[in-house]
């Protein structure tokens, strides 16, 4: 899995989809702003474009996994190809997932239940992870462990497989809320964002921590840090508007205007956080050098 993050083509693909889902979420921002305006067909214009670029970014996402998949191929790493092919079936789920929201006007309550399974094949995938290597940590042998987590030489040693533990939790807890989230009614609208929130801070835990003990290069983490905390902000200020009553719907659009408005600061520091890591890669990749481990 880490060659997404470990080629330059995939990396750049990734700051491709930050940017358009970027610009997406502007899109809702600006819809949710002029709710209560008085052309409210301005309103779900705005929307239905947000999604569709929101759709496009999702594009732009399996296009990266499915190129470090070919480079894997390539390259004759069948377990990393293996791993990746897992990964595009999960991507291509969320992808569904989007063009459904977006083919219906953002109604389809099954286009949640798909994205939720998508994220839920990347949580199994992490968990498998982990799987392999506490069996390599037991086995006594750091450097398998390393290996079977994706690390380097010199990064990180006992303690990976907590990690990505940590990581499969947290992406479970992102899947179950985001599943929630196709179901009417002020609970589970309630439920869905506190899941999505502690399941991203979660992520964010463990990032985090495999920062402290060495894991993880210091130049895209903090980028990635600020994006997840404030994508967790963000789930959680949903959480809130779902469970207030507003009683006009000028209000209803502030309190929407705010949660997507640090959503959308939260996708814009994981985009600097990628194009930080294909600053790190081009240099590398530019040479003929081995790609360096930015992560």
């Amino acid at each position: 899995m880490e060659r997404i993050i470990r080629s330059l083509s995939p990396a750049a693909l990734l700051v491709a989809a930050a940017v358009v889902f970027a610009f997406g979420t502007a899109f809702v921002l600006a819809s949710d702003a002029t709710l209560a305006s008085s052309s409210p067909g301005a309103s779900g214009d705005l929307a239905q474009a947000g999604r569709w670029l929101q759709f496009l970014a999702a594009l732009c996402l399996l296009a990266a996994v499915c190129t470090a998949g070919w480079e894997a191929t390539v390259g004759s790493a069948w377990t990393h190809a293996a791993e990746i092919a897992v990964a595009a079936v999960g991507t291509l789920l969320l992808t569904i997932d989007l063009a459904a929201y977006a083919s219906s006007n953002g109604t389809s309550p099954a286009a949640s239940v798909t994205g939720a399974m998508g994220i839920g094949v990347w949580a199994l995938l992490v968990l498998s992870r982990a799987a392999r290597v506490s069996l390599a940590e037991q086995g006594g042998t750091p450097a398998v462990a390393r290996a079977a987590a994706g690390a380097l030489p010199g990064q990180g040693g006992r303690g990976l497989a907590e990690l990505w533990l940590a990581a499969a939790i947290g992406l479970f807890g992102l899947a179950i809320g985001y599943g929630f989230t196709s179901a009417a009614g002020t609970g589970p609208g309630i439920a869905a964002g506190l899941l999505e929130a502690v399941g991203v801070a979660v992520l964010a835990g463990g990032v985090a921590a495999a920062r402290s003990r060495g894991m993880l290069n210091s130049r895209p983490v903090p980028a990635v840090l600020a994006g997840l905390a404030l994508l967790a902000l963000s789930f959680l200020a949903f959480a809130i508007v779902a469970g207030l009553d507003f009683g006009t719907l000028g209000a209803l659009g502030a309190g929407l205007t705010v949660a997507t408005a640090v959503e959308l600061a939260g996708v814009i520091a994981l985009g600097l956080g990628a194009w930080t890591q294909v600053r790190a890669l081009y240099p590398a990749t530019r040479s003929g050098a081995p790609s360096p481990s930015a992560w």
